[in-house]
């Protein structure tokens, strides 16, 4: 935890806030393709701690009850459904989403930035992270995997150094270049994202910034 001593960050407690581990099957595998879900969960816990919590309104409970959307396998979570009442649900909570730099007011909006928005340049993006980071808003970094882009990972920004990102995510995922900066049988997910990792994944298609404010 000493690598979060002298970041900028955004004023969270990383000993109360409300981390979650991602959940696994029945044979222990880890549930696949939750991160967008699992980063809508850390922006409503960061804005509403009471409301959304471990004890209240997990991951496992926002999705047994509907609150984001209808809940899809692994392999469908690309049509967005699991989403089509998070547009409504900001709203009704006071918050703006914007992803690249396009506002969410309905599915419509949430559906045509996720498909077919461009992100900024590297630097731009980055820029734009920071600034929003230091205004106490949350950021979303939504990084192209593979397959040109069609696989992403969106995570939680926390803060951010001259050299990496610091990020929160709820297990380690495959193909990211991080490095976990809490112990590895603690299940806070902090993790270490190098800039230089999030520049050359920039290259691709579908990479993009969520940014969460309160109105």
């Amino acid at each position: 935890m000493n690598k979060l001593l002298d970041i900028n960050h955004l004023p969270i407690d990383v000993e109360k806030f409300g981390f979650v581990e991602r959940e696994k099957d029945n044979i222990g595998n880890t549930i696949k393709n939750r991160c967008g879900r699992d980063f809508l969960y850390y922006t409503l816990n960061y804005f509403y701690p009471t409301e959304f919590s471990p004890s209240n309104l997990h991951p496992i409970e926002i999705e047994k009850k509907k609150v984001f959307g209808i809940p899809m396998p692994a392999s469908l979570v690309w049509t967005n459904l699991s989403f089509i009442r998070v547009p409504k649900l900001f709203i009704d909570k006071g918050l703006s989403l914007r992803i690249n730099n396009i506002q969410i007011s309905s599915f419509f909006n949430f559906t045509q930035a996720m498909i077919f928005s461009k992100h900024d340049s590297f630097e731009k993006s980055l820029e734009k992270i920071k600034d929003e980071i230091d205004l106490g808003n949350v950021v979303g970094i939504d990084i192209a995997i593979k397959l040109n882009g069609l696989a992403d990972h969106v995570m939680f920004v926390y803060g951010y150094d001259s050299d990496n990102l610091y990020v929160f995510d709820t297990h380690k995922a495959h193909d990211i270049e991080y490095e976990k900066v809490t112990p590895q049988s603690d299940n806070r997910f902090i993790m270490k994202l190098p800039l230089s990792f999030i520049r050359d994944k920039w290259k691709m298609r579908w990479n993009r910034v969520w940014v969460i404010q309160k109105v």
